[in-house]
C-alpha cells in the first residue's frame, strides 16, 4: 500500500512539470509580449509629422495634415530636437510643426522618440541619385 502515494506523488510531479509551461506557451505566442503590458513590439518606428496641438511631460498632441490627431507618449527617453540642436521639452510649443519617430507598444499605445521642429523656410534634403 505504500507504493501508491509514491506513485500519484511521481505523477502528479510528472503533471507539473510538463502539463503546466506547455499550458503557459498556448496561451500567448512564444516571445511575445503579454497584451496590454507597455512593452514595445518589434517594428521599426514609424515617423509623423504634422503641428503640435497639445503638449506635457507625459505626452503629445499632434494634428497630421488631413486633420488625423495623434498622441504620443512622452518619457526620459524621448528627445527633442531644433535642427541639429538638442533642445527640452518646454522649447516645443502649439503650433509648432514637428515630425515624431515613434515606438509603438502592444497596447498601441505610441511613444515618441525623437521629437524634431520644422521650418518652412530650411532646405530639405536632396533626394538621392538613382543610376
Amino acid at each position: 500500500m505504500e507504493i501508491r502515494p509514491r506513485i500519484c506523488a511521481l505523477i502528479m510531479l510528472v503533471l507539473l512539470a510538463f502539463g503546466l509551461p506547455g499550458f503557459s506557451q498556448s496561451r500567448r505566442m512564444r516571445g511575445a509580449p503579454p497584451a496590454g503590458s507597455g512593452t514595445s513590439v518589434n517594428v521599426p518606428p514609424a515617423t509623423f509629422a504634422g503641428i503640435v496641438q497639445n503638449v506635457d511631460k507625459k505626452s503629445l498632441t499632434l494634428q497630421q495634415d488631413d486633420s488625423n490627431t495623434l498622441r504620443f507618449i512622452c518619457s526620459g527617453k524621448t528627445h527633442y530636437f531644433d535642427g541639429d540642436k538638442k533642445i527640452k521639452l518646454a522649447d516645443v510649443k502649439p503650433g509648432a510643426r514637428v515630425t515624431v519617430e515613434t515606438k509603438r507598444y502592444a497596447d498601441g499605445e505610441m511613444e515618441a522618440i525623437n521629437v524634431r521642429i520644422e521650418h518652412p523656410n530650411s532646405p530639405k534634403p536632396a533626394a538621392p541619385k538613382t543610376s
